[in-house]
């Protein structure tokens, strides 16, 4: 976590806090902190609330669309040109109706870079920054794991050196955080934010009269400390509950990576790939580069070629597999049949080298049962790609071995097996 000008770290002895100094860059001085934190002790998953001094959140009205849309409205990029930048992060929260049929998001961005550098660090210490959350989407997150009967919610962390409110309901969505040793000042704009502290009774059975909102304060520290007007606020009714970090912490690990607060989206993500297809990406970037000096103008169609080839290859390396994996199991069987057909009922021979040749390169058998008076079944795993269930099932009942009507056919695609149970019929070949 960064918090205003605070990096907040856990290991094994929970959660530990390191100040930094403010200065005027402290938004890059606090992200490269972190990203020498990261190169320390680097993680394979790594998930960010990320507050510095220099953050923007503004209320902004906007169709009902995501991110990408978002980005490519025309009043949106020019009044906020941060959707344009590839050095700045920012975010939307989920656009929600308000009176009139219109609807309005809050949108989070940085006003200096600082998120690049710790994105760099990742790329150098192989280390996978999936996600970058502000506050106030961790705080619905945790908001809305919790019941309450409030219209409208705040939210309130209370860390050393740092304060932010979050408000949440239709039409009054906002969020304001402070940076630094509070004055008396600020103080009262945190209690004009809040609201008043008056007890008021709450009608259960009306829908016409307004409820006051709840709070739910984020806070390790002792409130009564922290908060100079918290006798009011907790005698006021409204403080629903108190957590601390680690509440706010594990509500953003549960954030789907794919919302659309995500501040990383407008970095370019990591690729794990295979060293092996790295060394051809390599070869092929420098083929294309090499033919790129001859002829610059169709430099977009030697990478369509040099796409196509990597998986055209990747293709025929699975494939390669599967018949290996499957030549391997024919042996198998073959070695495991008697060599004199007396051994055997008549036709079981025949059953056994029809079944080799109707099973497609895609299936690995795992077990096959053949009975004497012909019933059978057949588990097998799907390795190869371009595996068609219908085929399959036409071509074992060409080969005599029909499926049974109730359930003799059962094809799992998540798990990648098939189990077929039936009656060998000879007629059928």
């Amino acid at each position: 976590m960064i918090l205003g000008s605070n990096v907040w770290t856990r290991d094994s002895r929970g959660w530990q806090l390191e100040p930094f100094e403010l200065s005027a860059e402290a938004n890059t001085g606090v992200s490269r902190r972190l990203g020498e934190i990261v190169a320390e002790s680097p993680l394979l998953r790594t998930v960010l609330v990320f507050e510095p001094r220099e953050m923007a959140h503004e209320c902004v009205e906007t169709p009902k669309v995501g991110r990408a849309v978002f980005a490519s409205l025309a009043r949106i990029r020019s009044d906020h040109p941060v959707v344009a930048s590839m050095n700045l992060g920012w975010g939307i929260e989920w656009p929600e109706p308000m009176a009139g049929g219109t609807y309005s998001t809050l949108i989070h961005s940085e006003l200096s870079p600082g998120l690049v550098y710790l994105r760099d660090a990742c790329l150098q210490t192989k280390c996978r920054l999936v996600a970058v959350w502000t506050p106030y989407t961790a705080i619905e997150a945790l908001l809305k794991a919790r019941s309450s009967q409030y219209k409208v919610r705040h939210g309130i962390i209370l860390a050393p050196s740092f304060v932010a409110i979050a408000t949440y309901g239709l039409g009054r969505r906002s969020f304001r955080a402070w940076a630094g040793p509070l004055s008396d000042r600020d103080w009262k704009a945190v209690s004009i934010v809040i609201g008043d502290f008056e007890v008021r009774k709450v009608a259960l059975n009306s829908d016409t009269e307004s409820r006051k909102s709840g709070i739910v304060v984020i806070s390790d520290l002792d409130p009564a400390k922290t908060y100079p007007f918290w006798n009011e606020l907790r005698g006021s009714g409204r403080v629903e509950a108190i957590v601390g970090i680690d509440a706010l912490a594990e509500s953003a690990t549960k954030i789907p990576v794919g919302h659309p607060g995500n501040l990383m989206e407008v970095f370019p993500r990591m690729r794990n790939l295979d060293p092996y297809l790295i060394a051809a990406s390599v070869a092929g970037f420098a083929a294309f580069a090499a033919l790129g000096v001859i002829a610059q103008n169709k430099g977009s169609q030697f990478e369509k070629a040099n796409t196509a080839i990597q998986w055209r290859l990747t293709e025929l390396n699975a494939r390669l597999n599967t018949l290996k994996s499957n030549q391997r199991d024919m042996l198998l069987l073959q070695k495991q049949m008697p060599d004199s057909s007396d051994s055997l009922p008549t036709g079981r021979r025949d059953a056994l080298s029809s079944l080799a040749a109707a099973i497609p390169d895609a299936l690995t058998l795992t077990s096959l049962l053949l009975a004497r008076d012909g019933e059978f079944e057949i588990e097998a795993l799907i390795v190869g790609v371009g595996f068609d269930p219908e085929s399959a099932r036409a071509s074992l009942a060409n080969s005599g071995f029909v499926p049974d009507s109730d359930k003799g056919w059962v094809y799992d695609p998540v798990g990648a097996k098939l189990r077929v149970r039936g009656r060998y019929n000879v007629s059928r070949r």
